[in-house]
């Protein structure tokens, strides 16, 4: 029974007089926990005092934005934590976990921190190709002409299609050279003792391009030199096959990464090896693009007839550089899933093309070959 119910208990009792009321309320108007706030309040007031942003969902969750992520987190939680609050990195909902607290009195309450802005490679790529199909959208609209793009998928990032086009002119877009041209997964077998790509949807998609470059550049180097330091390690992540995918989110995760990247790369954190770039160049080729637009470099043909179209020099004949990059890359934040990745990269000086998208005027002139 709280203090309010023998308030009203003793009220409507007969022996209960008027001073005995007044002396009542002074002691609950004393008590310690007068005036509380509620849980969800204090993690508000935490967050305001640190200048973050902040959304409240659902009453008890508090959304915290900030870019700097795990700096934010460690604030939170040197102020929350003395209120009773915890920190629990395993906690779902987020790769960093999350500030929580179960109460029933002053109620629950659970404090995430998102990234403020989609500061990602990956996101940066999907903003750069959506801007460029915006752009075509605005411009040709009127004139049936539709441009739409993959986003995540594992389609052509970006897509025209136009009446009485024979079939839609696609192109790869990359916001700069360094960009990944590509990337898939492997996993480790224990059953054979060796590495395998992983056969996800991306993979079985370009598997024609991926295995080959796996096959001779990385799977003897991979299966001589890469070995997990103790199978029964309960951060290593295990598909229902028991193959060894990547690293599980853990609170030691990323202790367990360093060891590893110190075991395999020698005091650095990937593996690099070259190869010809032509198995590249025709990447996208294969996949039946037509051009390749990389940032202010402009736009570079990824076949003859598609070059002599519009007068632009051919990707194949670049003369930059290729190769294959592998590393243990992390969800997000040091003690995140962590997946084995290999991606294809490239390098060197890249000549700028005669025609750019960026440039309304380089814009017209593409569009002036789908409406011939």
């Amino acid at each position: 029974m709280n203090e309010l119910d023998l308030l009203i208990e003793n009220y409507f009792t007969e022996s209960f007089e008027t001073s005995d009321l007044f002396r009542l309320v002074e002691e609950i108007m004393d008590a310690p926990d007068a005036g509380r706030k509620r849980n969800i309040e204090l993690a508000m007031d935490a967050a305001n005092a640190e200048g973050l942003e902040y959304e409240v969902r659902a009453k008890n969750i508090l959304i915290v934005k900030d870019d700097n992520r795990i700096d934010a987190m460690n604030k939170l939680t040197a102020t929350l934590e003395p209120l009773g609050f915890v920190y629990n990195p395993d906690a779902p909902g987020s790769s960093l976990g999350r500030i929580q607290i179960a109460d029933r009195q002053f109620g629950s309450a659970y404090i995430y921190v998102k990234p403020k802005t989609r500061a990602g490679a990956a996101a940066k790529g999907m903003d750069y190709e959506k801007q460029l199909a915006d752009k075509i959208n605005q411009r040709y609209g009127e004139l049936g002409i539709k441009a739409e793009t993959a986003g995540a998928g594992h389609g052509s990032d970006i897509t025209i299609d136009a009446p009485g086009l024979p079939q839609p002119l696609t192109i790869e877009a990359k916001t700069n050279l360094s960009a990944d041209f590509g990337q898939f997964r492997v996993q480790y077998n224990p059953q054979t003792d060796s590495w395998e790509p992983r056969r996800t949807k991306s993979y079985v998609k370009n598997e024609r391009v991926f295995q080959p470059l796996f096959d001779v550049y990385l799977k003897d180097h991979m299966n001589q030199n890469y070995r997990l330091p103790d199978l029964s390690d309960p951060r290593l992540r295990k598909d229902a096959n028991g193959k060894v995918a990547g690293l599980a989110r853990n609170p030691k995760t990323g202790e367990l990464k360093k060891q590893i990247q110190s075991s395999w790369f020698e005091g650095k954190t990937d593996y690099k090896v070259a190869f010809p770039f032509e198995q590249i160049s025709s990447y996208y080729a294969d996949k039946g693009d037509q051009y390749v637009q990389i940032g202010n470099k402009g736009l570079f043909a990824l076949n003859d007839e598609a070059a002599a179209l519009l007068g632009v020099p051919k990707f194949a004949d670049s003369g930059i550089d290729s190769f294959l990059r592998f590393r243990l890359k992390p969800s997000q934040g040091a003690n995140s899933g962590t997946s084995f990745t290999v991606a294809v990269k490239l390098k060197g000086r890249l000549e700028k093309s005669n025609i750019n998208l960026q440039n309304d005027e380089d814009l017209d002139k593409l569009i002036q070959t789908i409406k011939r």
